[in-house]
């Protein structure tokens, strides 16, 4: 198995299973990576063997202590590759997570920890994605999705979950980016969709983009 896509593996698992605090099926797996389950089957039987992962068949996947390691190590270049195109380069919150996936697998940590130093070591990513330190420890924080908040309440937003292009740019559209206030104006009972103030400007949020939006309570 190429290391590229051992990389690719645990970092899908890593970043599926809740910063490796659940088990992912081999379904959830196949889908991110759009692969066969067959040929995910036997990628996942492959890293039970490097010992990257714990796999059992009928219950899924969970990253072991080397696995979690190196996925870490994946995701945070991946992040500082991000930060770095965006900070400095210019490229837009909608460009950056492309371009990273080829870059994330330059194994160079001296290269790394040279980018993270020149911006100021950043522990958030232009998505709003924790970047583990050196070490692989994440900053603990009391962020919560949209769609956990509470109705006339002022939140900021401080990260996304979905990356796509077309999520991105809705968000711009409507002026919500990382670190822009809001206020929760009302939350339907009928299908949990939410109002929102912003700039002035009311804007309604259906339940599954405000599932993507991760904000603080301000």
């Amino acid at each position: 198995m190429r290391q590229e896509t051992i990389e690719n593996y645990l970092k899908t698992i890593y970043n599926l299973s809740s910063n490796n605090t659940a088990v992912v099926s081999n379904q959830k797996i196949a889908d991110k990576l759009n692969l066969n389950p067959a040929t995910v089957t036997e990628g996942l039987r492959k890293l039970h063997e490097l010992k990257y992962v714990i796999y059992e068949k009928s219950y899924g996947s969970r990253l072991t202590a080397s696995g979690a390691k190196l996925a870490l190590d994946i995701v945070r270049r991946h992040r500082i590759w991000e930060t770095y195109l965006a900070k400095e380069l210019g490229f837009g919150w909608d460009e950056v997570h492309a371009i990273a996936e080829e870059l994330e697998h330059i194994n160079n940590s001296k290269l790394i920890n040279k980018l993270a130093s020149i911006l100021g070591n950043p522990i958030y990513d232009p998505h709003g994605d924790p970047i583990p330190d050196a070490k692989g420890k994440i900053q603990k924080s009391n962020f919560i999705k949209l769609s956990e908040s509470k109705a006339k309440t002022n939140y900021k937003i401080m990260g996304v979950t979905d990356h796509s292009t077309s999520f991105l740019k809705y968000l711009e559209k409507h002026s919500l980016i990382i670190g822009a206030t809001i206020n929760v104006k009302a939350i339907e009972d009928f299908d949990n969709s939410i109002v929102l103030i912003c700039l002035k400007k009311e804007i309604h949020i259906s339940p599954k983009a405000a599932d993507c939006i991760i904000v603080q309570l301000i």
